[in-house]
């Protein structure tokens, strides 16, 4: 097996302590405005402050601090040189200290505005990314299933799109069995029985995390273990101390036993009783280990591989939408599974970082209309947008979701759809905006529920 050795950058003692100083805002800033007082002392007793050059080197001060870690910094800045003021001056320096706050102010409300469009830039690129990242999966599956549809079309004729759709309805049996606890665990045991009519893999074992949020990263504390129908019995401390199953979960990428020019070989490692483990990664994190113990060398190749990865990454990510909606799904009365998991995606956001979307819902009662509109919509929709239908006691409901956008987004595309209508009479309906934290409401809304 080829080992590739990581190389990390040492850092000196010096950008070790500063970057453990930066970690403390507000003891960084008072060894600041100390060594700060301390030249001004040594310059000038008194003028410890500096405030009688023809340079303002206090608002350059408070400059540096507040527009770096913002506005309590400031303050916290500001307060102590008004201290020094007060005690190092015949009398208080009362122009310097109103300039200086309202300088403080104007700085921490530059440093607020910029720190939140940067936080709002990150966050909407993250939710691109993952966006791109399951469609690119979406993508990547559908193209293995058309290449092994062409290679095995007479030896082989049940393609990967069959055992995908062979697998779909076996998931759906196990969500209206209430009676199946671990979900999951039937999920994964499909997956694996795909892997051995499509794949070949002859004996595999799927360790994935058990919690149901999956905040954490998969260890021994809150794993459970699948395994194909033709492997022995294994223990999860034995898996965790296996070399290959540890390598991919710590470097979050396959690891796979390979030969001196690199690629993969069945021969047999003395380390580990597999031949390749590879991870499923979902929000950064390690959700699942694929290890593979047995499978013939034809098929055990690079491309192989390659494509189960992609799978099991694509089936993960599925897997993960099912398990949210059954403990967090807080629009049940939406039918669409996709719509209701970006929902609660979106919410999280939200909780966490205070970043709303907004949800755009058309009230139409006749049939005939809800479903013209519904057309017109999808054709103008934008790429992250998402529209679906709801009907409830006779009354059509077209619920619109507008990821990372405020209320003007909304209200903007609902005029754009307006003058889209041709027929006036689709024109007339009624219509409300909620965001994230009306949560309630939007039910009570698709509901018409009054509380009376």
């Amino acid at each position: 097996m080829q080992k590739k050795a990581l190389r990390v950058k040492e850092r000196t003692a010096l950008e070790s302590f500063l970057k453990i100083l930066h970690s403390y805002a507000y003891v960084e800033t008072l060894i600041i405005v100390g060594i700060y007082l301390l030249i001004g002392f040594f310059i000038n007793p008194d003028d410890i402050c500096m405030l009688n050059d023809e340079i303002s080197y206090i608002l350059i001060l408070l400059a540096i601090i507040t527009l770096f870690h913002g506005f309590e910094n400031g303050v916290l800045t500001l307060g102590i040189l008004a201290v020094a003021m007060w005690y190092f001056y015949p009398f208080f320096q009362y122009t310097e200290f109103l300039i200086a706050l309202l300088m403080t102010m104007i700085f921490a409300e530059f440093h607020y505005y910029w720190t939140q469009k940067i936080k709002d830039a990150q966050i909407n690129a993250d939710y691109r990314g993952d966006k791109l990242d399951e469609l690119s999966k979406a993508f990547y599956s559908l193209k293995i299933s058309h290449d092994q549809l062409e290679k095995n079309y007479v030896i082989k004729p049940m393609s990967i799109r069959n055992s995908i759709e062979y697998i779909i309805n076996k998931n759906e049996i196990i969500d209206s069995k209430s009676e199946i606890v671990d979900k999951r665990k039937e999920y994964y045991k499909n997956f694996l029985e795909l892997l051995e009519k499509s794949f070949s893999v002859n004996s595999a074992v799927i360790i994935y995390n058990s919690e149901e949020d999956l905040e954490s990263y998969l260890e021994y504390k809150n794993a459970a273990l699948v395994l194909s129908s033709t492997t022995e019995e294994l223990e999860l401390e034995q898996l965790f101390s296996d070399y290959l199953i540890d390598k991919a979960i710590g470097r979050s990428t396959a690891i796979f036993i390979s030969d001196i020019a690199g690629e993969p070989t069945i021969a047999t490692d003395n380390n580990s009783d597999f031949i390749a483990a590879i991870p499923t990664v979902y929000d950064g994190k390690v959700i699942a280990v694929l290890a593979i113990k047995k499978m013939p060398f034809m098929a055990f190749n690079r491309e192989m591989l390659t494509s189960i990865s992609i799978l099991l990454d694509y089936f993960s990510v599925e897997i993960n939408k099912k398990n949210t909606l059954s403990y967090y799904d807080e629009i049940d009365i939406v039918q669409d599974e996709i719509f209701r998991f970006e929902y609660h995606r979106l919410k999280g956001l939200y909780e966490k970082y205070k970043v709303n979307s907004i949800i755009l819902v058309l009230r139409i009662k006749s049939e005939l209309q809800s479903v013209r509109i519904y057309e017109k919509i999808e054709k103008m929709l934008r790429s992250l947008d998402m529209v679906t239908m709801v009907e409830e006691n006779g009354i059509y409901y077209i619920v619109l979701l507008f990821p990372l956008h405020d209320n003007s987004a909304a209200l903007g595309y609902l005029n754009r759809l307006i003058n889209f209508l041709d027929e006036e009479q689709d024109k007339n309906f009624n219509h409300m905006t909620f965001d994230l934290s009306q949560t309630e409401l939007l039910n009570k809304y698709l509901r018409e529920d009054y509380g009376e």
